[in-house]
C-alpha cells in the first residue's frame, strides 16, 4: 500500500498543518491536565513508582504532585537529591538505625543523624508539614533550628520515634515556636530531662494540639497544671499519653478535655473512692 505524504507547501496546506499542530498541542495539554488531576489520587508508593516509569511526562507529574515520601534507610538518598526529585513534599518519614538498635546490638554512634535533613527542610523543602524521624539521632540544635525557622510555623506533625540525643532544652524551642503543631510524638525516645518548662511552653503557645505522646520517655518533671492547661487551651485534644503519675492529680485535666478519646500513662495510687469521684458513673 502506498503511503500518503502530507504536503505543506501551499497556503491552504499550511493552514491545514497549523490547525493540525494546534489540535495536537491542545490534545496534549488536555492529556497532561487530566493526568495532573488523576495521579495525585494514587497514594500507594509502589503504584506511584510504577506511574513514574511510564514516560518522562508522568515522571515529571509525579515529581510535582508527590506529597509524602518514606525512606527506609536515611543513607539510601541525600537530602539534596530528594528535594530536587520531589520539590513539593509536605510529609517525610525517615528511618535511621536498623531495628537491631532497639536491642542494643548496634553502637550508639552508628549514625542516623537528622542534621542534614533538618537543614534541607528549612531550605528547599519549604512546604513541609509533617516530619517523622525513627531511630535517629536528634540534637537540641536540630530542634532549635527547625522550630525557629519558617518551617516551624508550618509544622503540624513532629514524630521523634525511638530517637535519642536531645534534651528538654530542645523541646523547649518546639513548645515555644511551633504554634501550629497538632501532633507531638516522642514515645520510647531517650530524652535527657533538665526541667519541665518545655511542657509549660507548649501549654502556653499551642491551641490546636490533637495528639501528645511522651509515654515511656521517663520524663518525670511533669506538672498536672500544665497538662490541664493544654486540655483547656486545645479543645481538639483527642489523645494524650504521658509519663507515670497519680491519676487523681489530673481531675482538672479530665474535666477540661472535652474531646478526649485516648489516655495513657497514669497510675492510680489513691483509694478506689478517689477514682469514683474522678470518673462518676452516668445515670
Amino acid at each position: 500500500m502506498e503511503s500518503k505524504k502530507v504536503n505543506c507547501s501551499g497556503s491552504n496546506s499550511s493552514s491545514d498543518c497549523s490547525g493540525s499542530t494546534a489540535a495536537s498541542s491542545s490534545s496534549t495539554g488536555l492529556y497532561d491536565t487530566v493526568w495532573e488531576c488523576v495521579i495525585p489520587y494514587v497514594q500507594d508508593p509502589r503504584d506511584r513508582g510504577a506511574v513514574s516509569l511510564v514516560c518522562k511526562r508522568w515522571y515529571e507529574i509525579d515529581a510535582i504532585t508527590r506529597k509524602h515520601v518514606t525512606i527506609a534507610l536515611c543513607y539510601t538518598a541525600t537530602p539534596q537529591r530528594l528535594s530536587r526529585r520531589f520539590p513539593q513534599l509536605e510529609s517525610l518519614k525517615l528511618k535511621g538505625k536498623p531495628r537491631a538498635a532497639m536491642f542494643n546490638l548496634i553502637d550508639e554512634d552508628w549514625g542516623g543523624y537528622v542534621t542534614p535533613w533538618v537543614e534541607e527542610v528549612i531550605g528547599p523543602f519549604g512546604r513541609m508539614k509533617a516530619l517523622h524521624f525513627r531511630r535517629m539521632i536528634v540534637s537540641d540544635a536540630d530542634l532549635e533550628l527547625l522550630a525557629t525557622s519558617r518551617a516551624g510555623d508550618l509544622l503540624e506533625v513532629l514524630k521523634l520515634d525511638k530517637c535519642s540525643g536531645f534534651t528538654t532544652n530542645g523541646l523547649l524551642h518546639i513548645g515555644r515556636f511551633c504554634r501550629n503543631l497538632r501532633t507531638l510524638f516522642m514515645e520510647e525516645s531517650t530524652i535527657t530531662e533538665n526541667d519541665g518548662e518545655w511542657l509549660h511552653q507548649l501549654a502556653l503557645n499551642n491551641t490546636v494540639l490533637e495528639h501528645l505522646n511522651f509515654y515511656t520517655t521517663y520524663l518525670t518533671t511533669v506538672r498536672a497544671g500544665d497538662i490541664e492547661l493544654i486540655a483547656s487551651r486545645c479543645p481538639s485534644l483527642a489523645s494524650i499519653k504521658i509519663s507515670d503519675c497519680d491519676i487523681s492529680d489530673l481531675t482538672g485535666f479530665f474535666r477540661a478535655a472535652a474531646s478526649l478519646e485516648e489516655f495513657g500513662g497514669a497510675l492510680s495510687v489513691s483509694p478506689l473512692d478517689g477514682l469514683v469521684k474522678l470518673f462518676p458513673m452516668s445515670n
